[in-house]
């Protein structure tokens, strides 16, 4: 796979044979022997929820089942710049997505799931791009809820990661399936990473391990997990992504205020996301060596495409990062109107044209 090589964790690099790379960029993520600047976009979803399994009671289908809206999407990212886009598999848990028994206890991948993950693919390399599969988000910690015939039955993913035996069952039943699909697809080298799951800071509770600020989820919105529960998922995640695939892992971390929190986590990358409320006290440009995230590569995985309440204009903030030694930038986002992509993606094509090698996997 795409993945098979990354000096950036895991296992060693396999790259001593490999042809010479005609532009690395030294601080950037390792695949397949080339070192490059990740970048690109969000796509996150098309229709949040059902792009990976199709949502019936909605009538949204999967990616299977809208092709050419997202081939033509893709496409769109292409043209203006993206090489690399990360797109979320499961946020939450509800409807047709994954088949849960009566306890609660997922099962297997469910609706169109399995299909959904090879259309991806297959798209995405028809549009020339590659993915960063999100497994999962803090939003599937909202609390278990049964509305039936009208509405949905949503599991909370809670109850399932804060107790070992029910975790296992998440990985092997959810995690492992979706790896064995990606590794099963003849487009597999277009999944360039793992993340295990986004902003899982929102569905925390309790002191850091590692010495961060404390995590202060809403218990009244989220069955909430102590850091050490939420630890377990990311590296029992990791080893089975990276077992089936030999992809780099990464965890998609709210706020660089927690950047210690994953570093134990066996990832082979750190990921954080940057918005005004983050800068104000934990600013951008202040150099990863003070924020002790120095060991492997960092991405910043999220950050407004227009820039709103960063006081700083795209170029310069992503110009930034690149010379500080950041491993990539991917702009948040291009279904989300509050971040409209249409009036931005020329900046993001600008900065990939002034680096076309180097942001180019």
């Amino acid at each position: 796979m795409a993945g098979s090589s990354t000096s950036s964790g895991g296992e060693p690099s396999e790259c001593a044979g490999a042809d010479e790379d005609e532009c690395p960029f030294e601080a950037g993520v390792e695949i397949a022997c080339r070192l490059r600047f990740m970048y690109g976009v969000n796509y996150a979803w098309r229709d949040f929820g059902a792009d990976f399994g199709g949502q019936s009671k909605w009538s949204q289908a999967g990616i299977s089942g809208k092709k050419s809206q997202v081939l033509a999407d893709l496409q769109d990212m292409r043209a203006n710049g993206v090489d690399v886009v990360r797109w979320w598999i499961y946020p939450r848990f509800y409807g047709d997505q994954i088949n849960f028994d009566g306890q609660g206890n997922p099962t297997g991948l469910g609706g169109t799931s399995t299909q959904d993950i090879l259309a991806a693919l297959e798209l995405a390399d028809q549009a020339q791009v590659n993915v960063m599969f999100t497994l999962f988000s803090f939003d599937g910690f909202y609390k278990t809820s049964h509305n039936p015939p009208n509405g949905l039955s949503v599991w909370s993913m809670g109850p399932l990661v804060a107790d070992a035996g029910r975790r296992a069952k998440l990985i092997e039943n959810v995690v492992r399936p979706i790896a064995r699909t990606v590794a099963s697809s003849p487009h597999r080298d277009r999944m360039l990473a793992w993340d295990v799951i986004n902003e899982p800071e929102w569905a925390m509770t309790g002191p850091s391990l590692y010495g961060d600020p404390a995590f202060e989820g809403d218990s009244s919105k989220f069955d909430l997990v102590t850091h050490q529960q939420m630890e377990a998922l990311a590296k029992e995640s990791a080893a089975v992504l990276r077992g089936e695939t030999a992809a780099p892992v990464s965890v998609g971390s709210a706020a660089i205020k927690w950047g210690q929190a994953w570093t134990r986590s066996d990832v082979d990358f750190y990921q954080v996301h940057m918005y005004g409320w983050v800068n104000d006290y934990f600013p951008y440009n202040k150099p990863l060596s003070e924020y002790g995230l120095t060991d492997k590569p960092v991405v910043m995985g999220e950050f407004p495409i227009n820039m709103a309440e960063m006081d700083v204009r795209y170029d310069k903030f992503v110009g930034d990062l690149y010379n500080m030694g950041y491993a990539g930038a991917l702009s948040w986002s291009i279904t989300d109107r509050n971040f409209p992509w249409s009036s931005n993606k020329t900046a993001v094509k600008a900065f990939a044209d002034q680096h076309p090698c180097e942001t180019r996997y």
